[in-house]
């Protein structure tokens, strides 16, 4: 059992959406990658994502998945919710820099 990152990335590597999940193999699950793909598409025809990067502008994404060193989500979480936090920090620092 691995717990594994997705990310939905354009070519300069900005992150436009990530998911952590279980995989009891260990092993990159491919119907994780395309749920990933399928909620984004939805969630842009639904309004509630913009179909480009918000740093370059690329529409052009790409899917990747990789594991992590943690075994179960509850191992992860802490790291997990770290990031989220980072991530929260600069995206508001980002957003107050544009005016």
């Amino acid at each position: 059992m691995r717990v594994r990152i997705i990310q939905l990335l354009c070519p300069a590597r900005h992150c436009i959406v990530a998911v952590a999940y279980v995989s009891p193999g260990g092993d990159a699950d491919t119907i994780v990658a395309e749920g990933l793909r399928a909620t984004f598409d939805k969630s842009v025809t639904a309004g509630h994502f913009n179909p480009w990067c918000e740093l370059c502008r690329s529409r052009e994404f790409h899917i990747e998945d990789a594991a992590t060193p943690f075994a179960t989500m509850a191992e992860a979480l802490p790291a997990l919710k770290e990031e989220e936090r980072k991530q929260a920090e600069t995206r508001k620092n980002w957003r107050a820099s544009k005016g």
